[in-house]
């Protein structure tokens, strides 16, 4: 494998289009630029990618959207036992054309067009539907079972997954295959995490994954550290070069109104259980919860489990943020007793209890904290093994001007919740690009609880409106 020339150099070892006309064309001479997107909020990865185009391809070759696209990209540096790891490979599962883009004509012997293109399996998820029942442990007897079987997704990818502590006994009526699995990841609770009820479905260049948000940042080290240097000052340091901080912009937009009417700080649910004429509350209490979760910063210097995003600041009437329940009110009805616990205390296994009361605040109030979380838009320099869902560490400089501390606000562990790989030719150079959503759910020191000293007022009026009343300042016209 040949040695990396500069940050953000990739070499391009396959890029071959296969028409319906059984025409297998190796675009590489042509290609300017391929963007690929993922994001742990999303069951599919897609894109696009743009040739110049000397022959009129589009029409000499019948393009018309439904062809195959075998890519393979690689950072250079890569040994031959990493190189896998290291390459963006979709040569045996190759992606699926579905929308020529754009087509542009440069001048009277050279346009440019654009393909979209995603993954099989979300092709075959938009023509298929289930309609079977299952039995078992979601990831493996359910999820699993669904990605493989031939009538249904036939994914031969990778799947990564995290075991839980349900045994389901499901159906799917007439479902897309990815709206069933979503709908099994919300009641799930992890095996590992204090029954995190933060399941997600996504897929990487890697493969898919079923894993909860807690698992995500349950790393000791980050993927890469990143840093806000003078970029790219040292062209023979390709290695400090590669975590340089191209540029950065904060998303974070904080909503406290928004945040508690979406459930995030508190809310209350009532079980009505319709055959045995009783009903339960269950009260969810955002500080209260808050340690129970892995977070961010769990293994390092940069903050603490007891810094969640909210102050514990008592207001005038001496509650704290997430200590009004009724802010949100969920009702659920259940047909039958359900079972207390989540284990079978004859046999010790997991039983088949799904109670809302388990995952449904939990997980509410768990993915708009994300929302509201520290959250930075970065571009770096590319290194195909970042993947959505890495945890990485970002340092960037103290804005008050001191060159030796990092900010004490923004530096810390992030969790990329949403990646866009920038492939671009040109200039005699191969650069990629990576542009990162990342977010933080905790910050490194605690926001003081003292509590707001200003507090409502005033008199309490009430005047009747006369009919026919006029002001003096009235102007006549």
């Amino acid at each position: 494998m040949a040695q990396i020339q500069y940050a953000g150099e990739y070499i391009v070892d396959e890029c071959l289009l296969c028409t319906v006309g059984g025409l297998e064309l190796d675009l590489r001479d042509q290609l300017a630029s391929i963007n690929i997107y993922e994001d742990i909020f999303t069951n599919s990865i897609t894109g696009s990618i743009s040739f110049v185009d000397t022959n009129n391809l589009t029409a000499n070759a019948s393009i018309v959207g439904q062809e195959k696209l075998k890519l393979v990209l690689v950072t250079p540096n890569a040994s031959d036992d990493t190189s896998r790891d290291m390459a963006i490979n979709f040569s045996a599962q190759p992606l699926h054309i579905y929308q020529i883009k754009s087509s542009i004509n440069v001048n009277d012997r050279t346009k440019t067009f654009e393909l979209a293109f995603t993954t099989n399996e979300i092709m075959r998820n938009n023509r298929i539907r289930v309609c079977q029942s299952y039995n078992g442990e979601p990831a493996k007897e359910i999820i699993k079972k669904v990605i493989r079987d031939p009538e249904l997704l036939n994914s031969k990818k990778e799947f990564y997954y995290e075991e839980t502590t349900n045994l389901f006994q499901m159906i799917a009526p007439n479902m897309r295959p990815f709206d069933f699995i979503n709908t099994v990841a919300k009641r799930c609770l992890s095996k590992e995490y204090d029954f995190a009820p933060t399941f997600l479905f996504y897929e990487t260049v890697r493969g898919y994954f079923f894993r909860t948000i807690d698992s995500m940042m349950d790393r000791k080290n980050p993927r890469m550290i990143f840093k806000e240097v003078t970029p790219n000052d040292d062209i023979d340091n390709v290695g400090r070069n590669l975590t340089n901080i191209l540029s950065y912009e904060i998303m974070n937009s904080t909503d406290t109104l928004l945040n508690t009417r979406a459930g995030m700080y508190n809310s209350d649910l009532l079980l009505v259980d319709v055959f045995n004429k009783s009903y339960k509350h269950y009260e969810y209490k955002y500080l209260e919860d808050f340690d129970k979760q892995i977070h961010a910063d769990e293994f390092n210097n940069y903050g603490s489990e007891q810094a969640p995003i909210a102050s514990k600041a008592p207001d005038q009437y001496g509650n704290l943020i997430s200590d009004y329940p009724k802010s949100i009110l969920h009702v659920q009805t259940i047909e039958r007793e359900t079972k207390d616990g989540l284990f079978d205390p004859s046999t010790g296994e997991p039983n088949d209890y799904r109670g809302t009361d388990m995952w449904l605040q939990k997980r509410r109030s768990r993915f708009t904290s994300l929302e509201a979380a520290i959250s930075l838009r970065i571009k770096v320099p590319g290194n195909t093994t970042i993947q959505a869902g890495d945890l990485i560490g970002i340092t960037l400089k103290n804005q008050t001007g001191s060159q030796s501390a990092s900010d004490p606000y923004l530096t810390g562990r992030y969790l990329v919740r949403t990646l866009k790989h920038d492939f671009k030719k040109g200039a005699g150079k191969m650069m990629h690009e990576i542009h990162m959503d990342c977010i933080r759910d905790t910050v490194q020191v605690a926001y003081p609880s003292t509590g707001v000293t200003a507090s409502d007022g005033g008199d309490s009026t009430e005047t009747i409106i006369p009919r026919g009343s006029a002001d003096p300042g009235d102007v006549l016209f």
